[in-house]
């Protein structure tokens, strides 16, 4: 292509497109600073700084006193010091708020409108406040006209980089600002290329190579399946303490609770605060509770804790000779990393390992 049909497709790419990403540009500054305006909005979220660790069933029972009723969705630990703890509700009219609460004393400090300033900046910036699938597709795909911007900027400037240091002219102000066009542009396009970058993947990740993760065990009660159980205190302690002898090194960030039927009884997001790269550490407990614990390798994060032992397809078979246990390990590339799925299950468990050679 000539000159010409650049400057064409330059033009194509960057006029339309001008008012909406300055937009999304903003929003996504915004939402960046988003915990920081709702800290600074809402005198609730404001707490004394502690240091020590959150008694998730204290905390437990002091929402349940607050709630009056209404659904428990999620307990979240403090986002950085100085930030109250948050719960999520839902109300007898299915309306989501907040309430928050100190994270040393547990007393209630006040409640939150759901659509804060964090989740209303990121509903911008991620899809417009449309619904998931038109929105997020439309944000996505303007990666593809930012890469044509990008590129024919390039082209339409043979040994760029000399433009780095090259000061507008002041012949008139069409060169003036011309040159200046150019100067900003070339000093921008590594946040053009990394925007363009990131809003591929997130194309991509929409449409074909999304994370795979294992699903929650199913419940097994019948009170269960047909309504959105209501989690006793002594039940969630239990529950959290079975994790921390499973993994005492577990650092609980969220723990998420069944509002609608046929969802498990406790789900916990946490991370460990060990980085040791190996998956046998804590086989011994493991085996000692004779429950299974899959995590995610890079983080080692907990995907789910389950009583039954199903191997996904595609998996690796491999045992370690020191803890006599079977562990099947499951990977998918991506661009950026590989994502396994531990599964471990005791040893001579003739079904499970039926079951994990079964699942090959």
């Amino acid at each position: 292509m000539n000159k010409q049909t650049w400057y064409k497709w330059h033009s194509y790419a960057g006029f339309p497109l001008a008012v909406f990403l300055c937009f999304v540009m903003f929003t996504g500054t915004l939402a960046v600073l988003s915990h920081e305006l709702d800290w600074l909005s809402n005198p609730a979220i404001r707490a004394p700084a502690s240091n020590q660790s959150l008694d998730w069933p204290a905390y437990y029972r002091n929402v349940l006193n607050v709630a009056n009723g209404d659904r428990i969705y999620q307990l979240s630990a403090p986002l950085h010091n100085g930030f109250a703890a948050e719960a999520i509700l839902i109300d007898k009219h299915a309306q989501r708020y907040r309430v928050f609460f100190k994270p040393d004393t547990y007393e209630y400090t006040g409640n939150g409108a759901w659509f804060n300033w964090q989740t209303t900046l990121r509903r911008l910036h991620r899809h417009l406040m449309l619904p998931l699938n038109i929105g997020l597709t439309i944000v996505s795909a303007t990666a593809f006209l930012l890469c044509v911007s990008l590129i024919s900027g390039l082209v339409l400037h043979p040994q760029w980089w000399r433009g780095l240091w090259r000061l507008p002219r002041r012949h008139n102000p069409r060169v003036f600002w011309g040159d200046l066009h150019r100067l900003t542009g070339l000093w921008s396009s590594w946040l053009l290329a990394i925007m363009a970058v990131t809003g591929l993947w997130y194309f991509v990740e929409k449409y074909g190579l999304a994370a795979s993760y294992p699903d929650n065990a199913p419940v097994t009660t019948e009170v269960a399946k047909e309504t959105a159980v209501r989690v006793q205190p002594d039940v969630f302690e239990k529950a959290i303490n079975h994790a921390h002898a499973i993994r005492p090194d577990l650092q609980i960030t969220s723990v998420f609770l069944p509002v609608t039927p046929g969802q498990p009884t406790v789900r916990a997001c946490a991370y460990i605060g060990s980085r040791r790269p190996a998956a046998f550490r804590y086989l011994e407990r493991v085996l000692e509770q004779k429950s299974v614990l899959c995590f995610r390798s890079g983080t080692y994060q907990p995907v789910c804790h389950r009583h039954h032992c199903v191997c996904p397809p595609n998996s690796q078979m491999a045992t370690e000779s020191n803890t006599a246990t079977t562990v099947c390990y499951w990977r998918r590339r991506y661009l950026y990393e590989s994502r396994c799925v531990v599964v471990v299950c005791p040893n001579g468990d003739r079904s499970c390992t039926h079951r994990l050679y079964a699942g090959r």
